[in-house]
């Protein structure tokens, strides 16, 4: 086996999936702005870090995401996708341009930390509480490789567990059997990398069923925050089945980039009416 970390749903409802300018809720330390659907926490890294603790240490399990520019377009249409964001009970934004974004329609924040810039304060935190952290990716050698390196690093009790096989939806007999091994290893905190909207509604899925554990969605800055000693993997990745179809995305990355960026501005205009 090699896995570890829990988690469980959230309790904010999905109220005011409508969006606006800025708005504080009962019991939050900071307040929330929403880009299109997507809400956005914008908090100082401590008081985010001590709103993690208290996920991981009242016992109910939790969802943290990362949402970037590709959540907040993709949530315009996907219902699914905007409901497990409006529902997470810490969403953070998971680039520069997304925390810039909700500073200009929210509060200003003096210091913030966005995608993989908040993976060694947790981490960090977590050796201190000596929290059992599990990482759950689906690319091949990520979850593994990281693991690892939590482990000589930060000298965590840390499991990687591979998951190529989630569906799309986050459900099903794979990802059941992917939650019972899990569950054996009675993490606090999950990491979760996988792609959007996978990620974000097995994270969804999977926490009512993982409690108290703590899951947290935090997609492709997992792989690039410890990648060392990956060169040789990532190679066979390029090399291997479906290369064709990868040489074809790159190809048409800059259109869809620029369709995808011409989609956020406008729906952040909108947001700031």
């Amino acid at each position: 086996m090699n896995g570890v970390v829990g988690l469980e749903t959230p309790r904010s409802g999905l109220a005011s999936l409508v969006p606006r300018r800025a708005e504080w809720e009962q019991g939050r330390a900071f307040s929330r702005v929403r880009i299109g659907h997507v809400p956005l926490d914008l908090g100082r890294p401590g008081e985010v870090l001590q709103s993690i603790e208290a996920l991981v240490t009242r016992g109910q399990g939790g969802r943290i995401l990362t949402p970037d520019v590709e959540q907040v377009v993709l949530a315009e249409a996907n219902v699914a996708l905007r409901q497990a964001l409006a529902t997470a009970d810490l969403s953070l934004a998971g680039s520069p341009v997304v925390a810039r974004a909700a500073r200009v329609i929210g509060p200003r924040v003096p210091e913030s930390l966005t995608g993989a810039q908040w993976l060694t304060p947790l981490v960090k935190l977590a050796r201190e509480r000596s929290w059992r952290v599990l990482v759950v990716a689906e690319r091949p050698g990520v979850a593994e490789w990281t693991a690892c390196a939590l482990r000589d690093r930060y000298g965590l009790l840390a499991v990687g567990v591979a998951a190529p096989g989630v569906p799309e939806d986050g459900r099903g007999a794979w990802v059941e059997r992917l939650i019972d091994r899990i569950a054996l290893t009675r993490p606090h905190l999950v990491l979760v990398s996988m792609a959007t909207p996978k990620q974000e509604l097995f994270c969804q899925y999977a926490a009512a069923r993982l409690q108290p554990a703590v899951l947290v969605g935090i997609g492709a800055a997992l792989e690039s925050s410890w990648d060392e000693g990956r060169p040789v993997q990532r190679w066979r990745e390029l090399a291997g089945s479906g290369w064709l179809d990868r040489c074809r995305r790159w190809l048409t990355a800059p259109v869809r980039l620029l369709l995808r960026n011409l989609s956020f501005l406008r729906i952040l205009a909108g947001s700031r009416r």
